[in-house]
Parts: structure tokens; sequence; C-alpha cells
């Protein structure tokens, strides 16, 4: 089969050093954004949905035939033996059982259906929305692990690069990152390319 020219949908065109590849096009948004894109003239286009919102956040609506619907919010995911990680995570605890507010971190499982979901689209045609609240950290972590299923082991920076494009001020959440780094046996690859690209890695 003859490669394709695909554009990376999104604010931003992709750059000359884009690869040929037939993969779908990758869209990156906040929630109210990507309710718009979906009711605009490119909505149509849309054929994957990768919604990720907390319990007291929404999820698009969008008749799709591929859809991840993911529930968790923009939480850090404490690192064992981070002492600092692990005080953080305490706090937020602590303030949770004040507030009676629980949010929820995302899980190994969750970065494990991203990683599934990529793998049976890496075919299809038209455009991938992954959306969260604000389009700025989970949902730009689930495009990398998907850009890095689609690319395969070797290109974790370009992967990264490629967000950084799609989405600019972005910063892909890093516990999310580790558990695909993981799920993918990439050896920390993903992890330090996302830190090469951003100077500041947080989950906020």
């Amino acid at each position: 089969m003859a490669a394709r020219l695909r554009r990376v949908a999104g604010c931003h065109p992709t750059s000359n050093a884009d690869q040929l590849m037939p993969r779908p096009r990758l869209v990156i948004l906040g929630y109210s954004e990507a309710a718009m894109y979906l009711r605009g003239a490119s909505g149509g286009e849309v054929g994957a949905l990768i919604s990720i919102h907390g319990p007291r956040e929404f999820g698009v609506e969008a008749a799709v035939s591929r859809k991840l619907d993911l529930t968790f919010d923009d939480v850090e995911v404490p690192v064992p033996g981070d002492v600092l990680s692990m005080q953080r995570a305490m706090g937020r605890r602590r303030w949770a059982e004040q507030t009676g507010l629980t949010e929820v971190a995302p899980t190994r499982d969750d970065v494990e259906a991203i990683v599934r979901f990529a793998e049976s689209i890496r075919d299809d045609a038209g455009t991938l929305l992954c959306h969260c609240a604000g389009g700025m950290s989970r949902a730009p972590a689930a495009a990398f692990i998907c850009l890095a299923v689609w690319l395969g082991t070797g290109r974790e920076r370009e992967c990264a690069a490629e967000v950084k494009r799609i989405r600019p001020g972005a910063v892909p959440h890093i516990g999310v990152v580790r558990f695909a780094d993981e799920l993918l046996s990439r050896g920390g690859e993903l992890v330090r390319a996302v830190s090469a690209d951003w100077s500041s890695v947080t989950s906020g």
C-alpha cells in the first residue's frame, strides 16, 4: 500500500521533518475546544476519540466508531522511593479527607487501555481527537503514547516534538508517561524524551 502524507491536525501544521506514514491525524484539545471542534466543519473527520476526565469533569459526546473514555484527574502519581512525591500524595489525601473531594490518579490499567486503543486504530483513516479538561496534560500524554506506539522504539523524541508542535505549551502528564514507558519496555526513553523537550515536567 502506498504511503500517504498525513497532515497532523490541530492548531499548527506538521513540519517538513514529518514522515510518510499511514496513521490517524492527531488533534489535542481541552473540553470546550473539543466540543466546538466536533460541531465544526472538521468534526466529521474525527473517527476516533480519547476522552479523559475526572469524576467531577465532563467528557465530550461524539458519534464516533471508536472511543476510549477514561476517568482520572490531573494529579500526580506517587513514585515509590521518592520522598517528596510520597509527601505530596499524603498531603492530597489529607486534603481529600477534609473536603470530601476525592481525586482519582491515573493507573497502569488506564495507560494500558490507551496503548491497546492506539494499536487498534493504527491504520485508521481520519482524525484521532484527544481531549481532557484543559488539553494541557492528560490528553497530550495520551497523544504522546499513541505516537510512541505508532512510530516504534527509537523515535521517542520525535513523538515528544510532534506533541509540542500540535499543542504548544502542553506538558504531558509524567505519571502517565512513566506507566507507558514500563508497558512499552522503553527503558526510560519516553520519560527522557519528554524531559528533554520540556524544561519542567510536572503533572499539574
